[in-house]
């Protein structure tokens, strides 16, 4: 199952109808999770540097992605390590992709990266997460905007309203 993921409706990085954001497109292929990344000065941080939180905040979304599309699992961020290895300008190129490492009792590990057009990593972020628990599936479902996903990946989404 390839193509394009759903958009969270409110996401300051991926909704679509949210102009102050980044309307991020992400897409899920052979097990990584990615979206091209370009960004304006709006979010620098250094004089044309994009700032570190963007780049964490993008590669957060990216490993919350891969852990739903890997385990069917709606986990949240418990503990990050972040690097940053080259400034990520603003107004070029990149590529984030994040992939799930392992799920070891309760933690689900993954990790993201941005990358050049070379495949050089300008920045990666290790993570744990945990599954959440207790909240309400159906209206976290209608949180998403599936106009752009395949069908497939849309009825994947929609499988945890199911009941056993």
């Amino acid at each position: 199952m390839n193509g394009r993921l759903p958009a969270y409706k409110k996401s300051f990085f991926l909704s679509p109808e949210r102009e102050d954001g980044l309307q991020l497109q992400m897409f899920y292929e052979d097990g990584i999770v990615y979206c091209d990344l370009f960004v304006d000065n709006r979010f620098e941080g250094y004089a044309e540097v994009l700032h570190g939180g963007m780049i964490f905040g993008v590669l957060d979304v990216i490993i919350w992605y891969v852990i739903f599309m890997r385990s069917k699992k709606i986990a949240m961020t418990r503990k990050v390590e972040m690097e940053f290895f080259k400034p990520v300008m603003c107004n070029s190129l990149y590529r984030a992709k994040g992939e799930l490492l392992g799920i070891e009792e309760k933690n689900i590990l993954a990790t993201a990266w941005v990358e050049d057009a070379a495949g050089e990593v300008y920045a990666r972020v290790n993570a744990v997460f945990r599954e959440g628990k207790d909240f309400d599936v159906a209206a976290f479902i209608d949180r998403f905007d599936f106009s752009e996903t395949t069908p497939e990946i849309k009825e994947y989404f929609l499988s945890l309203l199911e009941t056993d």
